[in-house]
């Protein structure tokens, strides 16, 4: 378990991006937190990282939360998904998340204590739970990451 602190928007995605360094194909990360806690922020970091290339840039992910899974072909496939509008398993299965951890891509999911099943008996590859927390000391926000390896 590695635990960060944050002060910005920049540092959580420095904090993802030396993070998604040690991510891999058929690799899930479960990114759990409150409205406004910088998930989004997050899985923009670790795609920015793995999609970066001199001729494409950087690559600024953006929130899925209506359209439920964006997809990014970089030479690794990323399968972004946001669970905050889906309430059972069935809509799990109905928005592609199960092919995702089926297939050769790396899987990130915001929102994943929506749906309570144990997420263990789907993953392959490795399978990281990274929390987020909000404190907002008056002065400046700071965020709380807490990064834990289950699988």
């Amino acid at each position: 378990m590695r635990k960060f602190e944050s002060d910005s928007p920049q540092k959580t995605e420095s904090i993802a991006k030396e993070f998604a360094k040690r991510l891999k194909i058929d690799d899930f990360v479960s990114i759990k937190g409150g409205l406004g806690a910088g998930k989004t922020r997050f899985s923009s970091g670790i795609i920015s990282f793995l999609c970066h290339s001199g001729k494409n840039g950087n690559i600024f992910a953006l929130s899925p939360t209506y359209t439920i899974m964006n997809a990014y072909d970089c030479g690794i496939k990323i399968n972004h998904f946001d669970f905050y509008r889906l309430k059972t398993i069935y809509d799990l299965e109905n928005c592609g998340f199960f092919d995702s951890l089926d297939g050769k891509n790396i899987t990130i999911a915001e929102w994943t204590d929506i749906i309570g099943i144990d997420y263990k008996k789907y993953i392959i590859g490795n399978y990281y739970v990274v929390d987020m927390q909000k404190d907002d000391d008056g002065k400046k926000e700071k965020r709380y990451i807490e990064i834990k390896k289950i699988l």
